[in-house]
């Protein structure tokens, strides 16, 4: 195991577990809050903050587009060397 994967700990992976189910059930704004806490926790971690920019978008019932574009620019930026 490489020494550079960040380490999840049980409370990430029980919040990712709930975030993954709220999304499923279209409890959006509920989904929100739960990654928001994660990523509190997991503030480089490319997937929570891309998750999150997905329910902030499915929460806007997917009219602030202009907002999700930026955010999935900005993630490009930090994935991406170009």
């Amino acid at each position: 195991m490489s020494s550079s994967l960040p380490v999840t700990s049980e409370q990430d992976r029980e919040l990712a577990l709930r975030a993954t189910q709220e999304f499923e059930s279209r409890d959006y704004e509920s989904c929100l809050a739960t990654i928001t806490k994660l990523a509190a926790a997991r503030d480089h971690d490319l997937k929570v903050i891309h998750n999150q920019a997905v329910a902030a978008y499915y929460t806007s019932g997917l009219t602030k587009t202009d907002e999700f574009k930026r955010a999935l620019t900005e993630l490009h930026s930090k994935v991406c060397i170009c």
